[in-house]
């Protein structure tokens, strides 16, 4: 296992931990809202707001993990048909698109912290920079997580390139 690997499972695995507990956290959060909205006749003025920045963070950092399993949707109705040296070529083309919108979202992601380093949100008043993290983060592990993907394209036989199975 080369350092990229053991980097990029470390990554993944910390980044599983991290959706688990904003995942737990806008559960509570919300379930609380409910209780205190029905119950108390009372609303909580920053549970809203804290859930959609929880719903964020996990979403950008969840497309990584979801990356590095093989969970996002593909076109099978080329790749189901060709092998080889063709199906290799196109998985080398499908990963460097894949690194090159990364670089973009990554960039624009970095740009957007900066400009809202001094931006509060409305109902917490914390900086919205910390929301915009979330983009240059969930960037970064998934160009490492394709990076990885494209050595191992690299290092496989053309002849040993086969279809991915399909789950529909």
């Amino acid at each position: 296992m080369n350092v990229l690997t053991k980097t990029n499972t470390l990554l993944n695995k910390i980044l599983k931990t991290v959706i688990t507990i904003t995942l737990g956290a806008m559960l509570v959060l919300i379930f609380s809202q409910v209780i205190f909205r029905y119950v108390f006749h009372n609303s909580l003025a920053f549970s809203e707001e804290l859930a959609r920045y929880l719903f964020v963070w996990t979403v950008f950092l969840g497309i990584p993990v979801v990356q590095r399993m093989g969970g996002h949707m593909t076109v099978g109705v080329i790749t189901e048909r060709i092998s080889g040296t063709p199906l290799k070529v196109f998985r080398i083309v499908a990963s460097i698109l894949t690194i090159i919108f990364m670089i973009i979202i990554f960039k624009n992601g970095w740009l957007m912290v900066q400009r809202t380093v001094f931006q509060t949100s409305p109902a917490m008043q914390i900086p919205m920079s910390y929301i915009y993290y979330a983009l240059p983060i969930g960037a970064g592990v998934m160009i490492l997580n394709t990076l990885e993907d494209l050595f191992d394209i690299f290092s496989t036989p053309a002849s040993e390139t086969k279809p991915e199975l399909s789950v529909d």
